[in-house]
């Protein structure tokens, strides 16, 4: 998964792996993020998964409306 993927993904979390990718880190840096409180984390069960739109909202980037990959627009 790369960062225009993860913007443009309907899913609404993604799980640690995914989220190394998209940072470049190892996924043992996102976990440690995540206890730390640096990253948004969201436990399921035994798993632990990143909530997509605070991540990319952490990222500086905006989730992409995916039925034209533009920006979504301002829910204001």
């Amino acid at each position: 998964m790369d960062l225009n993927e993860l913007r443009s993904s309907t899913s609404a979390v993604v799980t640690i792996a995914d989220a190394a990718r998209v940072l470049g880190v190892d996924v043992r840096t996102v976990s440690r993020a995540m206890q730390n409180g640096d990253l948004p984390a969201l436990r399921v069960g035994r798993r632990f998964l990143l909530p997509r739109l605070p991540l990319l909202a952490r990222l500086g980037v905006e989730a992409a409306d995916t039925a034209s990959g533009a920006p979504a627009a301002d829910p204001r």
